[in-house]
Parts: structure tokens; C-alpha cells; sequence
């Protein structure tokens, strides 16, 4: 039997460094160092260029996908606390990780048992009037339809200062609010932006909504007001490089 090896890295990573005693052959669980921790992969050592950057890591059955699996989830299915450090697991102990993971790919604990992060909030009168008038602050559903999305609280907290943090929320959509809470989930910026079409001028992935603002409800995150005559208003602004289109 292969021995079983956890490596770590931090989100910004490109990849995992692989220390001399881990072997081909052999297996690894990759683990990534957000807040709430996650597995991105289990991946066999594989023969690489040993001249240049020796064995590889090749992803491998259970398959994790992009958004990645909770490591909570998975040490709840253990029902024990796993290594958070570089470690070779125990034979039994790595058989039942590798089970519990490929479990979760099957079939993901739901967000709200492994992260409470969102547990206390409520949508603020502010966000609601903002979701009434707008829809979801990162898909943009559109709340006037008939069947109306149960807008959420999610927590963005900012920190503008080491010593100061701000529990900002905004008001999502339930598709969206799983999403923000995926393992290896985009910010509320990145998800909204990325649901946007890119800058035809710099390509950049930063484009705020022009519109007129007939309402009295504060604007959301990612949209703007214009003065421009109705034929002559753009329906987007690049916030990195003031492109209209």
C-alpha cells in the first residue's frame, strides 16, 4: 500500500512543494490554507523531469473539482481532526480520509454545518432595500418577477486596518450565497465581475452597470448612475479603465 502524504499551501500559491522524502508512487492530499481550509486535490507522485523539478503531482480518483471540498465536512465524516501541517498519514487513517473525501465530491455537506460565518446575520434594511429595488448584490436576479428570490445576509467582513474589522454584509440570492461559501469560493466581487462581460478595451473583468436611477434605494456595489441622454448611455464602465461600451 502506498504511504498517504498531506502537503499544504497558501492560497496564492501556484502549487505544492514536494519534499525529498515523498516518493513516486506514492499519494498526496492537497490541502489549501484559506480560513475554513480545504482540500483542492488528491494526486498520485508521478515521474517528472528529475534534471529540472523532479516528481509531479497528477490529480487522481476521487476527483475534487475547482470549487473544492471543506476539510471540516471531511474531518466530520473522520470524526477526527486531520494534520494541518506536511505529514504522512497513518495507513487506516488515510484510507478513511481518501473515503470521506471522495464522499463529499458525491455528495457536499451543505455550507451552513461547517461554516457558521453567516449563521447571525440578517439582512439589514439597508441591503433590503438595495435587493427590492436591485435584486441579488452579485448575480443581480431581478426581484420584481414572480417568483422573488429569499434574499440572504452574507458576510463580506473588510479589514482596512490590522486592528479593524468591518462585519459588512449584502443581500444574495441563495444560488449566489452557496457559492460565496463554496471551499474555494471567489469573493463577492470576483463572482459579481466574473458574471459581467470583460472590458473591450483592457479585457479587465471589472465592469460596473451605468443606469439612471429612478428610486430612492441606496445604489449596490458595482453600479452607476449617468447623466447621458437615455440613447447615448452606455450599459457598462470599466472600473479599471473608464472604458464605456
Amino acid at each position: 500500500m502506498p504511504r498517504t502524504h498531506i502537503l499544504v499551501r497558501e492560497p496564492d500559491d501556484d502549487g505544492y512543494d514536494l519534499p525529498g522524502w515523498v516518493e513516486v508512487g506514492e499519494r498526496v492530499v492537497g490541502l489549501v490554507a484559506t480560513g475554513l481550509w480545504a482540500v483542492d486535490g488528491v494526486y498520485d507522485v508521478v515521474d517528472g523531469d528529475r534534471r529540472r523539478d523532479g516528481p509531479n503531482l497528477s490529480p487522481t480518483d476521487p476527483f475534487v473539482d475547482h470549487c473544492g471540498v471543506s476539510l471540516f465536512a471531511v474531518e466530520a465524516r473522520v470524526r477526527r481532526a486531520l494534520p494541518r501541517t506536511i505529514t504522512t498519514l497513518e495507513v487506516g487513517l488515510a484510507d478513511l480520509t481518501i473515503a470521506a473525501i471522495r464522499a463529499e465530491t458525491i455528495s457536499p455537506t451543505r455550507w451552513y454545518r461547517v461554516d457558521h460565518s453567516c449563521a447571525s446575520e440578517g439582512v439589514t434594511a439597508y441591503d433590503a432595500a438595495i435587493a427590492r429595488t436591485w435584486g441579488c448584490n452579485t448575480c443581480g436576479r431581478d426581484p420584481r418577477t414572480e417568483f422573488t428570490p429569499r434574499f440572504e445576509a452574507h458576510r463580506i467582513g473588510l479589514r482596512i486596518d490590522a486592528r479593524i474589522d468591518l462585519d459588512i454584509s449584502i443581500a444574495v440570492c441563495p444560488s449566489c450565497h452557496e457559492i460565496l461559501h463554496q471551499p474555494l469560493a471567489p469573493t463577492a466581487a470576483e463572482l459579481m465581475y466574473g458574471l459581467r462581460p470583460s472590458c473591450p478595451g483592457c479585457g479587465a473583468r471589472h465592469a460596473d452597470i451605468v443606469t439612471v436611477n429612478h428610486s430612492d434605494a441606496p445604489l449596490p456595489i458595482g453600479v452607476t448612475t449617468s447623466s447621458a441622454p437615455p440613447g447615448e448611455m452606455p450599459d457598462f464602465v470599466c472600473g479599471s479603465c473608464g472604458h464605456e461600451w
